[in-house]
């Protein structure tokens, strides 16, 4: 008497393998969103940094320094900070006392809902040579 169908050892079986699939998936889903948060956080800070950046470029060589303060808006729990110093041409990262032809300008973004990632700084260098 064979009758089409599936045994009970083989649906079982059959179970056994779509449950440990199915925790599989989970799992990794799992792992995943803790880092999908994480590249999130980094993702706003760093267009909110550079959204900064171009409105301290704007005002081009006389971009000047800011202090903490916070995102309007939706981005309200995010702060930002604009660093200017002078440096001069040999040594662009450090900066020097009175007026150059060179300004290195940093944007600092931290805070969130989710502070995992700390804080992003965008740097860049705004020149002038009006003084030659």
């Amino acid at each position: 008497m064979n009758k089409p169908g599936l045994t009970l050892i083989e649906t079982i079986v059959g179970m056994t393998v779509i449950a440990i699939a199915f925790y599989s998936i989970i799992a990794m889903f799992v792992t995943l969103a803790p880092r999908t948060a994480r590249v999130e956080s980094i993702n706003k800070k760093v267009y909110l940094a550079q959204e900064k950046m171009e409105e301290a470029l704007v005002r081009g060589f006389s971009v000047s320094s800011s202090g903490p303060a916070a995102f309007a808006g939706s981005f309200s729990n995010y702060t930002y900070q604009v660093i200017v110093s002078s440096v001069e041409a040999g040594n662009l990262d450090s900066g020097v006392a009175g007026p150059t032809l060179f300004k290195n300008v940093k944007v600092r973004v931290w805070g969130g809902s989710l502070d995992q990632a700390g804080t992003v700084e965008v740097i860049t260098l705004a020149t002038s040579y009006e003084g030659q």
